[in-house]
C-alpha cells in the first residue's frame, strides 16, 4: 500500500476562489443570445429529424459549429478557472417539455457523456419535491435529498460535472450556494491542519441501496474530501452519505473524524467563502465535482403542480477530465453503481474500461 501523501502547501489560482472574487469578477456566467438561441433551436430541428428518442442524442446529432466556441469557453472556466459557470438565458417557455429537454441535453453532450444518476438508470433526472422524506428507506432504497423541499447541506455529485437547468423556482427558498474545495482547504490548512490527514485519508460512503445489496452496504474503501493528484486539488464531500454509513454498515466515525466534517460544514458555510445565488428560470449552472461544492436552502412551493420548483438535472463524465485518483475515479468503491469516466468513455466506444 503507498504511503498517504498529505498535501499542506496553500493552492493559488482561480479555482480556490473566495466570494468577493465571484462577486467582482463574473466572467463565469455566459449570457445566450438571438444568435445563440437560433443556431440552438436549428440543432434542435436537425436532432428530430433523427428520429432518436433525447437521451440517444449525441453531439454529432446536435451541430453547433458556432455555438461550439462558447460551450469551450464553459469548459475552460469549470477545469481552469471558477470550476462553474452559469448559462444564462435559456427560453424555458418557448418550448414544450420535450423540446426544453433537448435543447439542454444537447447542449450538455458537447461538454460531455451523460451518465445515470440513480440505479433506475435515469438519464434525466427531474429535482422536485415528490412528498417523500430524505432519508427514508422505499423498495429497498434510501430516498435521496433531491426528491424532497430539505436543505441539501454542500456537497459534491457523482461524475466530472453536475448540470442544473432551472425552469420553475419555488414559492420562497431554495437558494443555490457554491463554494471552491480549494478555499476550505486553505482555511483548515491555517487554522486547523492537524484535521488534514483525516480528509485526505477520508471515510466510507453508504451505497443508499442502489447498487441492489440492501441499505446497509457502504463503499469497499475511504474517499478521500481532498486529494492532490498531478498537481491539482481534488475534492469530494458528501456528509449525509458519510454519516449514513457509519450509522448503516460502516465503522463507527471517531472523535476526530467528526471534528473534521464539522471543520467542512464551518468554512463550507462562512461567509466569506461561500457564493448564493438565486437561480433563474432559463440557469443552466455547470458545476466541476472536484472543484466546488453546492448546496440549496429549504423551498416552499406552490400549491400548483404547474407551478412548483422544477429544476432538470444531468451528470456528466467528461473524457478531457483532469487525472484522478483510483478513490476518487470509482466513486463509492469497487461496488459503485455510477459509471466512471472509462466506463463511460467505454459505453460510447471511445476506450476501453
Amino acid at each position: 500500500m503507498s504511503q498517504l501523501y498529505v498535501h499542506r502547501e496553500p493552492i493559488s489560482g482561480p479555482g480556490a476562489w473566495r466570494a468577493a472574487d465571484v462577486h467582482a469578477d463574473q466572467s463565469w456566467i455566459y449570457t445566450l443570445t438571438a444568435a445563440d438561441i437560433g443556431e440552438l433551436e436549428r440543432a434542435i430541428a436537425q436532432a428530430k429529424k433523427e428520429g432518436l428518442p433525447t437521451t440517444a442524442i449525441r453531439s454529432r446529432h446536435f451541430p453547433l459549429p458556432s455555438f461550439a466556441a462558447k460551450i469551450a469557453q464553459v469548459w475552460r472556466q469549470l477545469e481552469h478557472g471558477r470550476g462553474m459557470a452559469i448559462v444564462r438565458g435559456v427560453p424555458v417557455d418557448r418550448y414544450d417539455p420535450e423540446d426544453l429537454e433537448l435543447f439542454y441535453w444537447g447542449i450538455s453532450t458537447h461538454l460531455g457523456i451523460v451518465i445515470p444518476q440513480n440505479s433506475k438508470g435515469d438519464l434525466i433526472g427531474r429535482v422536485e419535491d415528490t412528498g417523500v422524506k430524505w432519508g427514508e428507506v422505499r423498495n429497498g432504497e434510501i430516498m435521496r435529498g433531491y426528491v424532497t423541499n430539505a436543505t441539501l447541506p454542500f456537497h459534491s455529485d457523482t461524475g466530472d460535472v453536475a448540470a442544473l437547468l432551472c425552469v420553475r423556482q419555488a414559492k420562497l427558498g431554495g437558494l443555490t450556494s457554491v463554494v471552491s474545495s480549494s478555499a476550505i482547504f486553505n482555511e483548515i490548512l491555517a487554522n486547523e491542519p492537524d484535521l488534514l490527514e483525516t480528509l485526505f485519508t477520508g471515510f466510507y460512503y453508504s451505497l443508499r441501496g442502489e447498487n441492489g445489496g440492501g441499505v446497509n452496504q457502504v463503499s469497499s474503501y475511504r474517499i478521500p474530501v481532498f486529494d492532490y493528484c498531478d498537481g491539482n486539488l481534488n475534492g469530494r464531500y458528501i456528509r449525509r452519505t458519510i454519516q449514513t454509513a457509519a450509522k448503516m454498515g460502516g465503522p463507527a466515525l471517531t472523535d476526530l473524524e467528526l471534528r473534521a466534517l464539522d471543520a467542512m460544514e464551518k468554512y463550507s458555510n462562512s461567509d466569506e467563502l461561500r457564493f448564493d445565488m438565486m437561480m433563474e428560470p432559463g440557469d443552466i449552472q455547470y458545476v466541476n465535482n472536484f472543484i466546488v461544492l453546492h448546496s440549496r436552502t429549504q423551498f416552499e412551493d406552490y400549491e400548483e403542480p404547474a407551478r412548483k420548483r422544477l429544476m432538470i438535472r444531468v451528470w456528466l463524465q467528461v473524457p478531457q477530465g483532469r487525472t484522478l485518483s483510483r478513490p476518487h475515479e470509482t466513486l463509492f468503491g469497487e461496488k459503485t453503481p455510477f459509471l466512471t469516466r472509462a466506463q463511460a468513455m467505454a459505453k460510447e466506444g471511445l476506450v476501453a474500461a
